[in-house]
């Protein structure tokens, strides 16, 4: 290593450190928010039915609405997060929200989390411990591709689409099933937001799409995060935490770290063993998620499940 290069790496480490830090408090701030949304949208009737009645409800929820301005702020440091460091590194740490999300609820119902619980928790955490370890650090110097990035979030869209389908469908009665389905559905969108943000960052710092690129990109998240949310809050509605919300976590930094790949040129990892290692700390991570889910299984509410997507 020359004297030129030692600065630049100790510049990188400072940059990637700013971008774990500013991450981690982002991805708290949504934990939080979450776990206090889910616990309001709990108690929405059971004959609101549709995404955007469940939200319209909601919006006149004083509680709702402070977890969604947490969630707000949240999001605003995410997109700093995202503008210091890769995609790669910063939106797995997401997946620490899914790790407090189920406590947190313990403990606005004042709980003592069990020793299961803590298991299911570390699990997690060791392999997001070890993915981010392997993960690229630094953002792409690559021009963003803005025909890539438009072209993904109309797909997002498609897919949400075909989520709300599917749940009409009869082998997708179960209210578990179809907060399943969309949690994946919403996991895409918001998979879709936080590379919107970086480009969003990228544009406004001053990059080559120029600024005529922001009110399409302005627009395109604003209802990917609209849409997105209606779904996750529906999720909420018909089923419990667990059934929707590690779905959300897992796909959104799936979907988030395909988009840096494909308009940013951020790949995971730096090398074929990296990558090797980031696929098993995945595997880990589903453990861990599992763990968690099956926990939460039984606050299943049989009542709330008549509330079914679609249901006529």
């Amino acid at each position: 290593m020359t004297s030129r290069e030692l600065p630049m790496l100790l510049m990188l480490d400072q940059g990637a450190g700013l971008a774990v830090v500013i991450g981690i408090a982002s991805a708290c701030g949504f934990a939080i928010a979450n776990a206090l949304q889910h616990r309001v949208a709990g108690s929405v009737p059971a004959s609101i039915r549709s995404a955007p009645d469940v939200l319209r409800h909601l919006t006149r929820k004083p509680v709702w609405l402070a977890a969604t301005l947490v969630s707000f702020v949240a999001m605003l440091l995410h997109a700093v997060a995202l503008r210091i460091g890769s995609i790669a590194l910063v939106q797995p740490l997401m997946l620490v929200g899914v790790v407090l999300a189920v406590p947190l609820r313990a403990a606005l119902e004042r709980k003592l989390p069990p020793w299961p619980e803590l298991k299911a928790v570390l699990i997690t955490v060791v392999g997001l411990g070890v993915f981010i370890r392997f993960a690229n650090l630094a953002p792409s110097d690559a021009t963003p591709r803005l025909t890539t990035a438009l072209g993904l979030s109309l797909l997002g869209v498609v897919i949400a689409v075909g989520a709300l389908r599917a749940c009409r469908m009869p082998w997708a009665r179960d209210p578990r099933v179809q907060a399943g389905l969309l949690g994946v559905a919403a996991g895409v969108l918001f998979g879709m937001t936080a590379g919107l943000l970086k480009l969003i960052g990228n544009v406004l710092a001053g990059g080559a799409l120029g600024s005529g690129a922001l009110p399409v990109l302005f627009f395109a998240l604003i209802g990917l995060g609209v849409i997105g949310t209606a779904l996750n809050q529906r999720a909420y509605q018909i089923a419990p935490i667990a059934f929707s919300m590690p779905l959300v976590n897992v796909v959104d930094v799936a979907v988030a770290v395909l988009f840096g790949a494909l308009v940013f040129d951020e790949f995971p990892g730096h090398s074929p063993v990296g990558l090797i290692l980031q696929l098993g700390a995945l595997g880990v991570i589903a453990v861990g998620l599992r763990g968690i889910a099956r926990l939460d299984r039984g606050t299943f509410c049989p009542d709330r499940a008549r509330a079914t997507v679609g249901a006529r």
